[in-house]
This record gives C-alpha cells, structure tokens and sequence, in this order.
C-alpha cells in the first residue's frame, strides 16, 4: 500500500512539474506573446501587426476560443531596436507568462530572440520576416510564413516578360548594398539570365539613401525600360520620382512594401502603374470579407490602419490556434510544435496560399501572386493566382 501510494505521489509531481513547464495556459486562456513595433517611424507597420492579431483572437474566442480557452494578446514594442526585442521577450516569457509566440518584428529583431524562444521551446510564427536567415537552419519550434524577395521579383519579371515587355527591352536594377538587397538581385539575376534579356545596369545604393538623381540618370543613359526597383518606401518613391523627371516609359517591378497605403502614397503622383508580387491578396473577395469582418472587431482608427502585414499575421495566428485546436485540453508546446509540423493545406480563406508547415524548412505561404497599381486610383488588380516560383 505504502508502495503504491508512493508511486500515485511521484506520478502526480511528475504530471504537476510537466504542466507547469508550460506556462500561459489555463482553464480558460490562452496568453499569446507579440514583439511589435509600436513607437518610431516603423510604426505603421507594427499597428497593423496588431490590428491583424486582435481580429483573428476575436473572431476565435467569439466561436468559443480553443477547446473552450479565449486567446488573449499581450503586445510588447521593441521600436524596431533588436535589443529592445530580447528585453521584449524576456518580460513575456518571465513576466507574462505566455505560451507561444505570433509577432516576432523585423528580420534582425526576431534573430536577437531566437535564443530565448529555442531555450523555451516556445511555439512561434514568423509572418513579417520571412528571411532565410530565420529559418535556415530550421529552429524546431519556429515556423515561418512567407516568399523570398528573390521569388518575388523573378515572378514580377516573368509577368512583364511574357506580357507587357516593351519592344527593345533594356532591363535593369536598382537595389540596396546588403543582404535585402542581394535577394532582390537574386531574382533578378535569374530572370534576365533565363529570359535572355539585355542586362543594361545593376546599380547598389547605401541605406538610407535619399537623393537618386544621378542613380536613374545612368538607368536612362543606358536604356532601361524595365526597372526592377529595389527601394523601399520613401526610397522607392524618389527613384520614381526621378524617373518621371526624365520622361521615362519604364515597366516596375517593386518590393511588398510597396503595396502599402503609405508607400502608394508617396509613390503613386510619379504616375507609374507598377507591379508588386505578394503572398497575401490584396484585392479580392477574400480582402473584402476580411475588412467587413475588421469593422465587427476593430475600431474605425484601427481598421484604417490594416495592410498586408495584417492579412499575413491574422492568418499566422489562425495557423497557430488550429494547431492548438488539435492538441485538445491537454495543451502543451510540445504538442503544439508537433501539430504545427503536421499542417497541411490549411485554408486561409483565400488571404494566402493554403498553408502547410510538413516540410524539412517548416516554411509554408511561399507561393506569390502578381499586382498592379492603379496609380490614377491608388488600387491593385490581381494579375495572377497565387504560384511557387
């Protein structure tokens, strides 16, 4: 008897020291960590992050939550500052308590936690970073979302030359001197490599770089009529900008940044109907459903504030609750790592491309599809279904 009941207590401290290794879940929450950029002047970018993290949480614990457990976000801004970010997720871990991880801030950023989320064995979604750096080599409870830049411009480029390309076409590139910028010009290099197109210029800017006057006077000087713009933002503007300075007919293929409201902003007086290649949709039945569902969950000044990066993270926390669904009441990370490497084919209701993790990289919406902007009324039209390249 004695015996016996010594077994009973050992098996209970066992079953006891194993829940309390998973911290964030109780009977009737889950607490979902998000390392934002919520101050400086990155911060539209994190806003809508957040906004897309709330309409998913909502719209889950509105249907009864996972197994009966309400989702609740806990935010913390790194200001876009790597160290700030460790700071970030060391107060969620330690403070907070939460159970896994959904945003995860900038390429660099989501590097400098990586140490705490290996050690934790915590379950985390990367949807605004989808670099090789972060999921090579592959993390075991790290799941990423998201196409290559690389990827993305070969599509753009394949579109303009099956399609649109002007007669005595001259392709060139303008891209930053790092490793963004190296994917960029990956994509490139291959597309005029298989084509077979004239490489007229391939020019590299420092970051941060303001004034491109001289830059596309030797794109012009040497022809180009088919740009792969490798700035971002303000920079993407003034190259086009400048561009239109100098009267040029040029077909763009453009970075994702690019089809967010403030980058069309900028950019869109220069005039240029240019393309961006993207793994959510921006137009569409699947986005006007999501922004009807925005105004149920999200206040007007919110709502106003949805891009991409709040489709692509919307959709990385419903990844991450239909593995948390399938764990049932016994939610551990462990089993949470588990069925995330067993998704496949998740519907995302037309947002991406179904998404699947039962891959050696644990990487999945990496198909892309093709746009047009409307300069004239600041809208994109979708030239293309999603599609691997």
């Amino acid at each position: 008897m004695k015996n016996g009941l010594l077994a009973l207590s050992a098996f209970l401290l066992a079953s006891t020291a194993s829940y309390a290794a998973d911290p964030g879940v109780s009977d009737t929450e889950i607490k979902i960590g998000d390392v934002n950029i919520m101050t400086g002047p990155a911060s539209f970018i994190g806003r809508a992050v957040s906004v897309g993290s709330k309409i998913a949480a909502a719209e889950i614990n509105e249907a009864g939550g996972v197994n009966g457990r309400k989702i609740t976000i806990i935010t913390e801004d790194d200001g876009y500052v790597p160290a700030r970010s460790f700071q970030a997720l060391t107060k969620l871990i330690e403070v907070d308590e939460i159970f896994a991880l959904n945003g995860t801030s900038g390429t660099a950023n989501v590097l400098a936690m990586m140490p705490l989320i290996e050690e934790n064995n915590l379950p985390t979604v990367v949807t605004t970073a989808p670099n090789e750096l972060v999921y090579q080599p592959v993390r075991p409870s790290v799941f990423t979302v998201g196409a290559s830049y690389s990827d993305a411009f070969y599509a753009q480029l394949k579109y303009i030359h099956e399609n649109t390309e002007p007669e005595n076409a001259v392709y060139g590139l303008i891209r930053q001197d790092d490793d963004f910028g190296g994917a960029v010009e990956a994509g490139y290099d291959r597309a005029v490599k298989e084509f077979g197109v004239k490489d007229g210029l391939r020019i590299r800017f420092k970051k941060g770089t303001a004034n491109f006057a001289a830059e596309v006077a030797q794109m012009r000087q040497a022809g180009v009529n088919v740009l792969a713009n490798g700035g971002i933002i303000a920079g993407a503007a003034n190259i086009l900008s400048e561009a239109r300075k100098l009267s040029m007919d040029l077909q763009v293929a453009s970075v994702w940044s690019e089809d967010m409201p403030p980058s069309v902003n900028l950019s869109a007086p220069a005039g240029y109907d240019y393309l961006v290649a993207d793994y959510v949709a921006l137009s569409g039945p699947a986005i006007d459903a999501f922004l009807e569902k925005a105004k149920k969950y999200a206040s007007d000044e919110e709502v106003a504030a949805i891009n991409r990066y709040t489709y692509v993270t919307y959709v990385g926390l419903k990844a991450l609750a239909e593995a948390m669904g399938q764990c049932g009441q016994d939610l551990t990370r462990a089993c949470t790592v588990e069925k995330l490497r067993e998704l496949k084919d998740f519907d995302t209701q037309g947002i991406s491309a179904p998404l699947s993790f039962d891959n050696p990289e644990q990487l999945s919406g990496t198909a892309v599809a093709v746009y047009q902007l409307n300069a004239a009324e600041k809208t994109f039209t979708a030239l293309t279904d999603f599609a691997d390249y």
